[in-house]
């Protein structure tokens, strides 16, 4: 894909769709990137649970492909050296929100059984790799957004607002990057998403793949 090439977008509407369903692998344009192990939701889409499991595994998906960047797109993409500092901060940040939804499941309801899938067309030049990451991080801050509404408890909304306005950073860095990106989000945010609503499309666009062989719960890079 040339540098002037868009990659299809990533719909904020749907992004992770029947994501306890089997187990699945992360990949990138080198292979798998990583896999991981998982159970599944809780029934009621509306509950405090299934809004922290949606979360989790979008801050998995989130550690994954900032890990990913780090470890091997940043050379093989010839990223800007001076960003490193940035990529290291927000793969900081990711993992923090990974272990503090990690520690509001407790281990009986931290998913486990999915496989999230990076398709190569997202990660086969630095403009599509940027693009997908402003698009990824838009929709962690509607999401979080809808979440605020969503969860019954204070100190979980609280939470969830301080989470959209990290990833909300997040956004405007790599926004900036991108030809004629603003770093500006609309004035009072994307449209927030509910978790179902947040959960629509990621098979269709190839991000969710569904197998029947099991992953490990660690997580590994093969690229």
């Amino acid at each position: 894909m040339s540098e002037s090439s868009q990659p299809v977008g990533v719909n904020r509407r749907g992004f992770i769709r029947n994501a306890a369903k089997g187990s699945v692998v992360l990949m990138g344009a080198s292979g798998a990137l990583a896999t991981m192990d998982g159970v599944a939701f809780a029934k009621s889409t509306k509950s405090d649970i299934t809004v922290l499991q949606t979360g989790y595994i979008a801050e998995t998906l989130a550690v994954t492909i900032y890990g990913a960047i780090l470890k091997t797109y940043f050379k093989k993409l010839n990223l800007d050296p001076g960003n490193r500092t940035y990529f290291e901060a927000a793969y900081r940040d990711e993992r923090a929100h990974q272990k503090a939804w990690k520690d509001a499941l407790g281990p009986k309801h931290t998913p486990t059984g999915f496989m999230l899938t990076v398709p190569s067309m997202y990660v086969s030049s630095k403009l599509a790799l940027v693009r997908t990451a402003v698009e990824l991080e838009s929709a962690f801050v509607a999401t979080y957004m809808g979440a605020v509404k969503e969860f019954s408890s204070p100190e979980l909304r609280v939470t969830a607002a301080g989470v959209a306005a990290n990833e909300a950073t997040h956004y405007s860095f790599l926004d900036a990057i991108l030809p004629n990106g603003t770093a500006v989000l609309p004035a009072f945010g994307p449209k927030a998403l509910t978790a179902g609503e947040a959960a629509a499309a990621l098979t269709k666009l190839g991000f969710l793949t569904m197998s029947s062989k099991s992953a490990t719960a660690s997580g590994r890079f093969t690229g």
